[in-house]
C-alpha cells in the first residue's frame, strides 16, 4: 500500500470518526467576539509575533467574507517533524477562519486533537496536547 493510499485511508477514518461522534463540531474550536474581523486579524498576528509563532499571513476568500490566517507554532512542530517531514501538512499551521456571524465575528480553528486521530502517534498526540493550550490561550486573548 502507498504512502498516499495510507494517508487516503487516515482521513476517511478520521472523517469517519467525526461523523460518528455525538456531536461533530467538538472537532472545531469556535469562539465569538464584538471585534472587527480585521481587528482579530490584527490581534492574530500581534499575539503570533510577540509567542515568535510563525505568522504566514492572511487570505480573504469566499468574496471578502471569511479571512484565513495562516500561523505556524514552532513548540509544536518539533514533536511533529521528528516522525516524518510528511507529516508536515498535519501541523496546525492551517487556517483560522474569521467570519461575521450576524453582528459578530467567529473565529474557527481546528482543534489540535484532529493531528492524532489522522495519525496516530505518540509524536502527533504530543503536538495535539502542546498545541491546544497554546491556540486556547490565542483565541482567549485575541478575543478581549
Amino acid at each position: 500500500m502507498g504512502h498516499k493510499t495510507i494517508v487516503s485511508c487516515a482521513i476517511l477514518l478520521a472523517l469517519t470518526a467525526v461523523a460518528k461522534a455525538e456531536n461533530p463540531n467538538d472537532i472545531f474550536i469556535v469562539r465569538t467576539t464584538s471585534k472587527t474581523p480585521d481587528a482579530i486579524v490584527a490581534a492574530i498576528k500581534s499575539h503570533s509575533e510577540q509567542k515568535k509563532w510563525e505568522y504566514l499571513g492572511e487570505s480573504k476568500i469566499k468574496r471578502g467574507e471569511v479571512t484565513l490566517v495562516k500561523i505556524c507554532i514552532p513548540a509544536v512542530a518539533q514533536h511533529i517533524w521528528p516522525v516524518g517531514l510528511q507529516l508536515s501538512a498535519l501541523l496546525p499551521c492551517g487556517n483560522v477562519g474569521i467570519y461575521q456571524k450576524g453582528t459578530a465575528t467567529e473565529i474557527s480553528v481546528l482543534h489540535p486533537r484532529y493531528m492524532n486521530v489522522l495519525y496516530s502517534h505518540a509524536g502527533t498526540e504530543r503536538a495535539s496536547a502542546v498545541a491546544e493550550p497554546l491556540l486556547t490561550e490565542m483565541l482567549d486573548v485575541v478575543t478581549k
